[in-house]
């Protein structure tokens, strides 16, 4: 945990300081006159946290089950507490002091009290749940069931949020893996990848298809590049972005008549994505005709590629701190987590994180312990061969 630099406030509120001063003064009862002034300090800004899925590594991979608060805050950067959750787990959302963790080879969320430290009843979801969005205004958490090594999923499973119990699934493409919700909080998008986890039989997918949240229903599915995997909504709510991991391509979406537009090419196989700063953020890895380990900045206003910049091996999930100054990206092989400055697109320092990182989630938390309402949604991280013996 973090350690304050001063004595800190309950959370929101200031630190108050009385101090007393006398003054002798000639008077003329030749008395003490006792004077007393009340200064207010502000809190200290808000510690940056990044909650980190923890996958396991070399023979144990796909059978971690924690996940790490790390402190990113500039000049305090630390590892803090581990969170028990479910087997594999390879998806977080956080939501005001909560966090959810989609645990794959468990078919559960897994909430995490963070303002207590406490891992809550697990969630029984679908069959390998591969990611997980929430609407703020409707108070409910949306997870994608991708299906197991020899089962194709093809739903998605609404959570309430106040009851903690899961509602009917909403039928989708086969192998559904990312999802991202607009800002109004009523459209989700979802990346139906197809069979491309090994094991699973029928072709790879090439479709997004968005939901509407309000009645639960799916709308008509938008033909992308094959095997989409990562996707993400600008923050005005106008594209969608999602990563065509055999593609080797990004495809915008244009949300206003939800048809996909000219697909944006990579170096490498696209699997996660954030947006922010006027610039789509793609993680990307490993291909035939690219080393990968790259994070590519795609800007959002000419869907112009930029220099890709490397960073260490095995990068897989990406989030934004609040101000959107910074990303992190996990790096499994590396058992690090690694900045980028997203002003002058260069990678910066790593902290290490034994126990193979994954995917993760940034929020700021202040002095109570809890995240802050405004907590960043993550870039999904959904690769293929998902299963814990097959998982490269």
């Amino acid at each position: 945990m973090r350690m304050s630099r001063i004595v800190r406030a309950a959370a929101g509120g200031g630190l108050t300081l009385v101090m007393a001063t006398s003054l002798a003064a000639c008077s003329s009862s030749g008395g003490t006159v006792e004077s007393s002034s009340t200064s207010t300090l502000p809190p200290l800004p808000p510690s940056i946290y990044a909650y980190v899925t923890l996958a396991g590594t070399g023979g144990n991979l796909g059978f971690g089950n924690h996940v790490v608060a790390v402190d990113v805050t500039p000049g305090s950067e630390s590892v803090g507490s581990r969170f028990g959750v479910g087997t594999y787990p390879d998806a977080v959302a956080l939501d005001g002091s909560m966090a959810y963790v989609a645990n794959y080879t468990s078919n559960t969320v897994t909430p995490v009290d963070l303002a207590t430290g406490k891992s809550l009843s697990p969630i029984p979801v679908g069959v390998g749940p591969a990611a997980i969005a929430i609407s703020k205004r409707l108070d409910r958490a949306y997870v994608t069931d991708d299906g197991s090594a020899s089962t194709l999923g093809d739903t998605v499973t609404p959570i309430d949020l106040k009851t903690r119990k899961t509602l009917p699934p909403i039928k989708v493409g086969a192998g559904p893996q990312g999802i991202a919700i607009t800002p109004d909080g009523l459209t989700a998008y979802v990346a139906n990848a197809g069979a491309i986890v090994a094991g699973q039989t029928g072709p790879v997918g090439d479709t997004v298809t968005p939901l509407h949240l309000a009645t639960a229903t799916a709308g008509k599915a938008i033909t992308v590049g094959n095997g989409p995997t990562g996707i993400a909504v600008t923050p005005d709510g106008g594209t969608v972005f999602v990563t065509n991991l055999d593609s080797l391509s990004v495809t915008p979406i244009n949300v206003a008549s939800n048809q996909a537009l000219a697909a944006i090419p990579v170096p490498g196989g696209p699997i996660a994505i954030v947006v922010a700063r006027g610039y789509a953020w793609v993680v990307d890895t490993p291909s035939n005709s690219s080393p990968g380990n790259n994070i590519v900045p795609i800007s959002v206003a000419s869907d112009k590629t930029g220099r890709p910049i490397p960073v260490k091996k095995g990068v897989q999930g990406i989030a934004v701190t609040p101000g959107d100054t910074t990303a992190w990206v996990t790096c499994l092989n590396s058992d690090v987590i690694q900045s980028i400055d997203l002003t002058t697109k260069r990678a910066g320092a790593t902290i290490p994180v034994p126990g193979g990182p994954f995917a993760i989630a940034i929020a700021a938390r202040a002095s109570g312990g809890g995240a802050s309402p405004g907590a960043s949604q993550p870039g999904k991280s959904d690769r293929k061969k998902k299963g814990p013996s097959t998982h490269t």
